[in-house]
């Protein structure tokens, strides 16, 4: 799932979801990384859910809203790593510029997330937490590396991640309306970027005419 407007005024990049999964992680987590336990928030098993869920602790909305800094990009993580119900070791680094939008490096116990410098600091954080969540998917959910992948394990990585990000207390429908105001892109090895929005929009019985007025308010806003 590639992503070019947003990056546009950097250079035309591969801004993409789910890049680069690796087997194996490019050195040691360092010191200070987190790591997420068990939850008791887990997601929930009913894939046919019709509700999106509000957000837990008072977050407020982040539909517009630019991230403080980096380190709440790590919170977001955080938040979202616990919601797979797996322990895992991660740690959460600036990417290439330019470069892709987000990539993981690694295994569950010890993985690394590489975040565009740029965008960090400008994609709302409830995106962020979806795209982590479809990271998360690859390696949690055994959903291979990015250099054999296909448009079904994307969109397994995509449904999967989705789970862990709503169960964090992240908005799907803001999500995919984020997602549906760029540019459709289309590729053998991810498939097309609107026909996936639509096959995650249906499974979790979200209308599109919702995710179309998100995707509406994203494009006046900018």
């Amino acid at each position: 799932m590639k992503f070019q407007r947003f990056y546009h005024a950097l250079r035309p990049t591969l801004a993409a979801v789910a890049l680069t999964v690796s087997n194996s992680c490019r050195g040691q987590a360092q010191p200070g990384s987190m790591v997420a336990r068990s939850s008791s928030a887990r997601p929930t098993s009913n894939g046919g859910a019709s509700h999106v869920p509000s957000f837990p602790r008072g977050r407020p909305d982040p539909l517009y809203r630019r991230p403080t800094d980096f380190s709440e990009l790590r919170d977001v993580a955080g938040e979202v790593a616990k919601a797979t119900g797996r322990k895992m070791g991660w740690h959460l680094k600036p990417g290439k510029n330019p470069g892709p939008l987000v990539s993981i490096g690694g295994v569950v116990e010890n993985c690394t997330i590489f975040a565009h410098p740029v965008a960090a600091g400008q994609i709302p954080p409830n995106t962020w937490a979806f795209l982590f969540g479809h990271e998360f998917a690859h390696l949690v959910d055994h959903l291979g590396a990015a250099s054999d992948t296909t448009p079904a394990k994307e969109l397994r990585a995509d449904i999967a991640g989705a789970r862990y990000a709503m169960a964090a207390g992240y908005r799907l429908d803001t999500y995919l309306g984020w997602v549906l105001s760029e540019p459709d892109q289309s590729s053998d090895s991810h498939g097309s970027l609107r026909g996936r929005v639509k096959s995650i929009a249906t499974h979790f019985r979200i209308p599109f005419s919702a995710i179309e007025a998100q995707a509406s308010r994203y494009r006046t806003s900018r």
